[in-house]
């Protein structure tokens, strides 16, 4: 998500030479730390809400939020941006800074408002009908409570695309946090409120209630703002209409440009909708039951904000070349595109293989340190794959975007996304969750080798050597073999039991980082300049290090 904002700032400084590289950079690292804020809590706070609810409560969870997240990631990421650039445009075109095109902006906030208020009204009015189609009409309650959240949208849309377009990015960065912190917050009381009666179908109201109650700080953030940074606006004084000159061009490109531009961050969520629609439904075809079914399919998703947590991490690495990328590819420095393209995938292989990997073996001790057992720990291995496939469409996507090419990325997920139902139709009625895993899995892979391929095709990618692939491998089945010794002997002088696991993962999991990155800088996976640039990495162990020189005076 950070990414979008990044290159949302990069469009809106190159159109106005107010800007200096200084507030660009200022802008672009506010709104990348508010997003990876937003996007560590919004993965992490699944864990302590399973603990509460249990397997049953974070079905009904994980089976209601995704018919909010997609409308979210639009409204909060994909909206904004347009507003930004509309905004930045017009203060390019008049010469004058803060200059708010106030027509247009209101023509662009109306349709915001119609466009959300007829989703949340669908939301609310159909409950029972959506519940019926997920094959669980105890869900109608939870659904209802996911329509409130649509009508603040288009506000907090429009504060972020204002502060943005004028370049003073610290309100939305703030509104951002504090919106996802008290959701957070809002969500977990109202979790131990309702399990304390004992009903996990009414703890799902608390995606609702949260999504709410956030949106309202939020607002509330930005209109406390607003009074200090009242001065930057400067709003022209014309007679107001309800249609601008240019509303059909403005329409199109709220619509267009603002889904394209969100595609990478919605990915997961579109997914998570796709499994709330046909898991459950195809676990009862196979004949678990009403009960059973909910619980396993809330065993299954254990692994999304696991995958959603490994992403975060992974594409904070190949995320940062974006605005550059933008830059280069605008000024048609192809050199430089491909050049930033290659160091975005390799950075996403290296470390996203590493994350899937790592999370794999460790799992069965993982499971149980975060979700308390070590159910479904063999479907959530599988599952671990789509960290690495994932980072990888999501970086791709990326910078598909930001090189021209989004429509091109649509059309990616949207064939993944098919074929993730297909799948799931198929599998989970024989295989259960395993067949739920297999399918997620299987998807963001090949969406992942079609948008690698895409990059090829437009000559953004050169791929990598076999001898890079050769050494990945050995980094990772080294870093596997390791951890897995390690877990063996560890098991024979340990106890049982939660802490003794979580102990296991922790630990396993400092060896295994260690290791995997003794390994590709042995093996020299980066080049100098690459290995220099990572962040700490670089520093603490220098590329030219004591085996190295040794290295180097043997062949000499």
């Amino acid at each position: 998500m950070e990414i979008i904002n990044e290159r949302g700032i990069n469009w809106i400084m190159g159109q106005s030479g107010s800007f200096n590289q200084a507030s660009w950079m200022k802008g672009a690292v506010y709104l990348s730390l508010a997003a990876l804020i937003a996007k560590g809590l919004s993965a992490l706070y699944k864990v302590p809400y399973q603990n509460i609810t249990g397997d049953t409560g974070f079905y009904v969870y994980q089976q209601v939020y995704p018919l909010y997240g997609a409308a979210f990631v639009l409204g909060t990421y994909g909206f904004p941006l347009v507003i930004a650039r509309m905004i930045a445009q017009h203060t390019s075109s008049e010469g004058k800074e803060g200059l708010v095109p106030i027509e247009r902006l209101t023509f662009i906030f109306l349709c915001l408002v119609c466009f959300h208020s007829l989703l949340g009204t669908v939301i609310i009015v159909l409950a029972e009908p959506i519940a019926a189609l997920m094959g669980d009409p105890g869900l109608a309650g939870a659904i209802g409570w996911m329509g409130a959240p649509f009508f603040l949208i288009p506000f907090l849309a429009m504060g972020r695309g204002l502060y943005q377009g004028v370049g003073h990015t610290a309100p939305a960065a703030v509104s951002q946090v504090t919106e996802q912190l008290v959701r957070v917050l809002v969500i977990l009381a109202v979790a131990v409120w309702a399990m304390e009666q004992g009903n996990p179908y009414l703890a799902g109201v608390s995606a609702g209630a949260g999504a709410f109650t956030g949106g309202l700080a939020g607002i509330i953030i930005f209109a406390v703002m607003g009074w200090k940074y009242r001065r930057i606006f400067i709003y022209e004084n014309t007679r107001l209409q309800l249609l601008s000159a240019n509303w059909r061009t403005d329409l199109k490109e709220l619509l267009v440009s603002g889904i394209f531009v969100s595609i990478s961050a919605m990915a997961l969520v579109i997914f998570q909708l796709a499994d709330a629609f046909t898991v459950f439904r195809q676990l009862e075809a196979g004949g678990w039951s009403t009960a059973a079914a909910a619980a396993e399919k809330g065993i299954y998703d254990r692994g999304w904000p696991l995958i959603q947590f490994g992403a975060v991490i992974t594409t904070v690495f190949s995320y940062a070349a974006i605005p550059l990328l933008s830059r280069a590819y605008e000024q048609k420095q192809m050199d430089t595109v491909r050049q930033e393209v290659g160091r975005s995938v390799k950075l996403c292989l290296v470390f996203g293989g590493a994350a899937a990997a790592g999370m794999a073996v460790i799992m069965p001790s993982l499971n149980e340190m975060m979700f308390m057992n070590q159910k479904g720990s063999g479907a959530l291995q599988i599952f671990s794959f789509t960290v690495l496939f994932g980072s990888l469409f999501m970086t791709a996507a990326a910078l598909l975007h930001a090189a021209g090419k989004s429509r091109l990325a649509v059309f990616i997920l949207m064939a993944g996304l098919s074929v993730k139902t297909l799948l799931n139709l198929w599998l989970v009625p024989v295989y259960g969750i395993m067949g739920a895993a297999i399918s997620t899995t299987v998807s963001f892979a090949l969406i992942a080798l079609l948008s690698l391929a895409a990059l090829v095709k437009y000559s953004f990618w050169l791929p990598l050597p076999s001898l890079f692939w050769i050494k990945w491998l050995v980094s990772l089945a080294g870093m596997a073999v390791v951890v897995n010794v390690y877990l063996w002997m560890f098991t024979g002088f340990s106890s049982d039991g939660r802490g003794a696991e979580t102990m296991k993962s922790v630990t396993a999991s400092a060896a295994g980082a260690f290791v995997f990155i003794w390994l590709i800088w042995k093996l020299r996976l980066f080049s100098k300049d690459e290995w220099e640039a990572l962040p700490k990495i670089g520093r603490l162990i220098p590329y030219s290090g004591k085996y190295h020189s040794e290295k180097r005076r043997r062949h000499s």
